[in-house]
């Protein structure tokens, strides 16, 4: 699944926004990427009865054979998984047109910590709706912790190599998602801000609605001058699976860690740590993954360290 060729479809993967659209039938929440050297990560996170935290490589030269990887809980059951990137979900161009604008608009409408339903009239004969919503950024540590009191995450105060705390986002999940609509009560809804947009003969319409307390996602970032360790922690109901392009030269190895099995990740731009935590008296998970943003500055033994202060 190559993306290069469709430079929209490249911008849309680069928000860092969450999605609320329909794929296969399922709701996708996330579409984002980040970029660390001349690697790319482009990260879907589809949250319904399956979830998606689709982890794309590409590369401009170079092959490797790739190592299908998996972490599994206490139960043998799967809560990570890596597979090859030509069998991820292609959404349909229909689709990917309706994300960019309601992604556009999100953008340019949305304040700081808050969230809208959007009903875009072009590219959109199913009638569908995707929820929109801005992170909170947090620049004082004492801040966040107090935000997020209450929630069972950690948030280092500094991390292994006198990397100090320097800001983090943190996503709360919409009201909606937490206590979804029935399909009747979706189906009205969305007729409604139809006709609202013809009324107002606008290309779109909105519908604000609250966060709720809990917790999506959160992404902290650690700097030692003008390098860059980010630590994201992301919540879901079922398992992750990370797509990979084979066109890209890394190693990947499980390693364990205070008796919890994690994947370490080393490629061109950098390194990664991955590993799944469920949440005491839930079904859900949290899945955390430590990027080295600034280059092959952190060995594994680092990583390690690192990962530690997470386990506690």
């Amino acid at each position: 699944m190559r993306f290069d060729k469709d430079q929209d479809l490249k911008e849309l993967l680069r928000s860092p926004q969450f999605n609320e659209t329909d794929l296969s039938g399922k709701v996708m929440k996330r579409l984002y990427a980040g970029q660390s050297g001349k690697e790319r990560f482009l990260v879907k996170y589809k949250v319904s009865v399956m979830v998606i935290a689709g982890m794309l490589l590409t590369a401009s030269s170079g092959f490797a054979a790739v190592q299908y990887q998996s972490l599994k809980n206490k139960q043998g059951e799967v809560t990570y998984q890596v597979k090859p990137a030509k069998v991820a979900p292609v959404p349909q161009e229909e689709e990917l047109q309706r994300w960019k604008i309601s992604r556009d608009l999100g953008d340019k409408l949305l304040q700081e910590g808050s969230a809208a339903v959007f009903y875009v009239v072009a590219h959109n004969p199913n009638r569908q709706m995707d929820t929109r919503f801005k992170p909170v950024t947090f620049t004082d540590l004492s801040v966040l912790r107090s935000k997020l009191s209450g929630q069972p995450v950690v948030i280092a105060d500094s991390l292994t190599g006198n990397y100090a705390f320097k800001s983090a986002k943190v996503s709360f999940k919409p009201v909606n998602m937490v206590n979804p609509p029935t399909a009747e009560e979706e189906a009205a809804m969305a007729e409604k801000l139809r006709k609202q947009a013809e009324a107002s003969n606008q290309e779109y319409a909105m519908m604000p609605v609250e966060l709720s307390n809990q917790l999506l996602h959160i992404e902290t970032i650690y700097a030692q001058g003008k390098n860059e360790i980010a630590v994201t922690i992301t919540k879901s109901k079922n398992e992750f699976t990370a797509y990979v392009d084979e066109k890209v030269d890394f190693t990947s190895e499980k390693v364990v860690v205070d008796g919890v099995e994690m994947i370490y990740t080393k490629y061109k731009g950098g390194n990664s740590m991955v590993w799944t935590a469920e949440i005491p008296g839930s079904t859900e998970l949290y899945q955390y993954q430590i990027d080295d943003m600034s280059g092959q500055y952190l060995s594994k033994a680092d990583m390690i360290e690192i990962a530690k202060l997470y386990l506690k």
